[in-house]
């Protein structure tokens, strides 16, 4: 998916951003972005491990088949963003708002998420195991086939969502055994 050559530098990028609506295949690994405006832009399998984003707007974001694992995601803004098939596995995430996304069959498998809101979102058949919630909010949100097996979760809101067709898991609610059955550990 990735072309091994297709890395680039910082100030690469930022020119392309400037001048390219759609955005294919880049490694932009290890990079730090701070204040950038991202809306309205095209990505497609980009990866961006371990990249972090500051005070980034990122509304009207599309994302597919992108990498934002280990990522640390502060402050930003993804709302009205359409987001499918893509992973932020272990990122951490803070003061960050979703709402209003369709963030439809996403990894989001061992993130830490802090005041983080997802409402008003579409979650279809996305995954949330082995995540740590303080203060996020599910509030009118579609979790058909949505996967919550969340190793902590203080002050979470599911609020007219659809949780009965959700699979709803906490840490202390399995045995061992069934969580290695399962494949948790």
């Amino acid at each position: 998916m990735f072309k091994p050559d297709s890395t680039i530098s910082a100030d690469q990028f930022l020119k392309m951003l400037k001048t390219e609506k759609q955005i294919c295949s880049l490694n932009l690994s290890n990079l730090e972005f701070d204040g950038i405006d991202f809306s309205g832009k095209y990505f497609t399998a980009c990866n961006f491990y371990n990249v972090k984003f500051k005070n980034c707007n990122c509304k009207n974001l599309n994302l597919r088949m992108c990498f934002l694992e280990s990522t640390e995601i502060k402050n930003c803004s993804f709302e009205n963003s359409d987001i499918q098939f893509s992973s932020f596995s272990g990122a951490e995430i803070s003061d960050t708002n979703f709402s209003d996304s369709e963030l439809l069959q996403n990894n989001f498998n061992g993130i830490k998420a802090l005041n983080v809101n997802f409402n008003n979102s579409d979650l279809y058949n996305s995954r949330f195991i082995d995540s740590v919630f303080n203060s996020v909010f599910f509030e009118n949100c579609n979790l058909k086939e949505t996967i919550f097996f969340t190793k902590t979760a203080n002050n979470v809101s599911y609020k007219s969502s659809n949780t009965k067709i959700a699979v709803m898991l906490d840490d202390n609610s399995l045995s061992e055994h069934i969580k290695k059955r399962l494949g948790f550990i």
